[in-house]
């Protein structure tokens, strides 16, 4: 099987990490192609669900978190200073926290970052690798509440099993908005071979505010 060790990521797409710091520290590393395309390349969870569902710390330290995070984001940027991963603006690492690696605060709330990513995925741009497992699952565990907010009108995302995937919808919120209607035909790269192989993301689950049919 492919892995990730044979992606070769083209010089034009840019790379792009999301966190959540916390108790249960959770990334992504992103990559997004001329045409906006999101491939959500590696995950960065410092915890695992048990087969009830349950979610239970690793045991790996805040500092090796970061160690490992930001030597895959150098191994993607091919930098070895100057790598950031996009956070809650409340995040208490606003300063280099190793590696050459710090978080930045994203002022766009999760209201709008969800919906943003949404608009990924009922599209079709979003695309996971197969070697990925927390995000998958915390996609399909992603709820709503029944009725809309009274200030925005949104279903905002209720925060639970989410860290990893909270980086995503960073990832996500990050870029402009481009028109979903084009029909423009990507280049395709290796990069599609391996999703080709290994498709994991088609219609996960019936829940609509994913943009599952």
């Amino acid at each position: 099987m492919l892995s990730r060790e044979h992606l070769r990521i083209p010089r034009n797409w840019e790379i792009i990490a999301g966190a959540d710091t916390g108790t249960y520290m959770g990334g992504a590393i992103c990559a997004i192609d001329p045409n906006y395309e999101l491939y959500v390349l590696e995950e960065f969870p410092n915890y695992r669900y048990t087969g009830d569902g349950t979610i239970e710390l690793t045991g790996e330290t805040v500092g090796d978190w970061i160690r490992r995070f930001g030597s895959r984001l150098q191994h993607y940027t091919k930098q070895r200073r100057g790598n950031f991963a996009w956070a809650d603006f409340n995040t208490p690492f606003k300063t280099e926290v190793g590696q050459g690696f710090k978080f930045k605060g994203n002022k766009k709330p999760l209201e709008l970052r969800t919906e943003i990513t949404r608009e990924y995925l009922r599209n079709g741009r979003l695309h996971l690798m197969p070697w990925l497992e927390t995000i998958p699952y915390e996609m399909e565990e992603a709820h709503y509440p029944e009725k809309e907010s009274a200030g925005t009108g949104a279903f905002k995302r209720v925060k639970l099993k989410d860290h990893c995937l909270d980086g995503v919808e960073h990832c996500a919120s990050r870029r402009p908005h481009p028109d979903f209607t084009e029909s423009a035909e990507a280049k395709k790269t290796g990069i599609h071979a391996i999703i080709a192989q290994n498709m994991r993301l088609e219609t996960r689950g019936s829940d609509p505010h994913l943009g599952a049919q």
